[in-house]
């Protein structure tokens, strides 16, 4: 095993650590709001988990530019060339805009048919159709938001957006139950509010992060987003759009395990939705960690210090596993206690506890999924990366119906499912990393 300098240590968490801070804000907001919807009863937390399923299928067609605009500043700004990251952002920006106005416009018509193929009762999908409705119509202001934490990951600086994060959540923890139950003269909008809250949040921290963005001059005076330049929507998109595809079909993969879960009932539907934020710890952790990953190759692209991207992933590997492994533990140990903290509900707890010790075997390798996707993204080669990822994923729908339906292992079956392609994958881009290095001598061939 190659022998790192701590600096890179050093680099690795400078990085991930401040990222895992953001996201255990974005964390800390969907358990606010999981807590708040679950006194609404257990429809409204499976409608709210369903439509959380949607949201995350088409937050996930934000990576076109998300991992994209990552990936072109991160280099351009190791290779000391300011102006092509600002022009790589303002890009970036109206990219966003465009696919959150279509993503907008393409929904509006059908909402509540994804719903009802789900096979949801009428009333719980009324509630998610509520709930994404209002999501739907913020997605411009969110996937402008969204980019801007990842110019923030890009330059390797995201302290005072983690700051950012804290301040909407408290706004959030505010506005929750103000909106669901009508406090202080509010109307009581239920499901509705807790999606007002999180629309309200998403802008308040916009308009904060672009002031910061602009005051670090990390972006460009505002007269310079009107500038349009389409030499970068090919690199944009060639570089997102795997890393979109990758996430897209992750999460519409969900809807169809939510239709094999739903034949067994309501209760392990809201366990499930329960459980996603409990699991929500590893899994931003993980991504913030793939974050550093791309920064730091990026940046050593740019600076054309192919040497140092081994140091890099093998830093991040050993990282990201040293993180994961109290949460694991939590997951193997006192399942039933984690689900407990959000449901007083018995049978929904027993379902929860099972999905979280399954999960939790395996779940080591989804953060070296991450870790090693955000090593490819930072390369700019991001294409290979499906060949592993998207057969995976898919698989876990038929794979889930043997293990559930002919194996005879119900929900469980469902979870094993789950955690053994996630094992697939990891082990899976590990494979992949190691031929592409050879291949390309080190990375030094790659056409950056």
């Amino acid at each position: 095993m190659q022998a790192i300098d701590a600096a890179v240590y050093k680099r690795v968490f400078n990085i991930s650590l401040p990222a895992i801070g953001g996201f255990l804000g974005l964390i800390a907001f969907d358990l606010i709001d999981i807590y708040w919807i679950e006194k609404l009863g257990t429809r409204a937390v499976a409608g709210v988990a369903s439509a959380g399923f949607i949201v995350w299928s088409l937050y996930s067609i934000m990576q076109i530019t998300g991992a994209g605009c990552s990936s072109l500043v991160a280099q351009f700004h190791g290779a000391g060339r300011r102006r092509r990251a600002w022009e790589a952002i303002v890009q970036s920006s109206w990219l966003s805009l465009l696919l959150a106005a279509l993503i907008t416009f393409l929904f509006l018509p059908y909402l509540d048919r994804p719903f009802a193929w789900m096979g949801l009762e009428p009333d719980t999908a009324a509630l998610a159709v509520e709930y994404f409705y209002i999501i739907l119509l913020g997605f411009p202001l969110i996937f402008l938001d969204m980019l801007s934490g990842n110019v923030f990951n890009a330059y390797g600086d995201n302290r005072i957006s983690n700051g950012i994060m804290i301040i909407c959540l408290i706004a959030n923890m505010i506005l929750d139950p103000v909106m669901m139950f009508g406090w202080w003269g509010f109307p009581a909008m239920g499901a509705a509010g807790a999606a007002w809250a999180t629309v309200i949040s998403h802008v308040l921290s916009l308009i904060m992060r672009g002031y910061v963005l602009r005051r670090r001059n990390y972006i460009p005076p505002l007269l310079s987003f009107f500038k349009f330049r389409t030499f970068y929507y090919r690199k944009i998109i060639r570089i997102g759009l795997p890393n979109a595809a990758t996430s897209w079909v992750w999460s519409i993969v969900y809807p169809f395990l939510t239709r094999l879960i739903t034949p067994f009932g309501m209760t392990p539907l809201s366990a499930v939705g329960i459980c996603h934020r409990i699991e929500s710890f590893p899994y931003f952790t993980s991504i913030a960690f793939g974050i550093a990953m791309t920064s730091l190759t990026g940046y050593s692209v740019g600076r054309r210090e192919h040497d140092r991207i081994d140091g890099i992933l093998i830093a991040g590997l050993r990282s990201a596993t040293l993180i994961l492994l109290p949460f694991l533990v939590l997951f193997l140990i006192f399942p039933h206690q984690l689900v407990g903290l959000l449901s007083d509900d018995p049978l929904l707890i027993a379902y929860g506890a099972d999905y979280l010790f399954i999960i939790g075997l395996l779940e080591i390798f989804m953060a070296w999924e991450m870790v090693i996707g955000g090593i490819f993204t930072g390369l700019g080669i991001t294409y290979p990366t499906l060949f592993i990822t998207i057969p995976c994923t898919v698989g876990r729908v038929p794979l889930a119906w043997l293990l559930a339906y002919y194996f005879g292992m119900g929900v469980s079956g469902i979870w094993w499912a789950i955690s053994l392609t996630t094992c697939m994958k990891g082990l899976g881009l590990l494979a992949l990393y190691r031929y592409t290095r050879r291949k390309t001598a080190g990375f030094t061939q790659l056409n950056n």
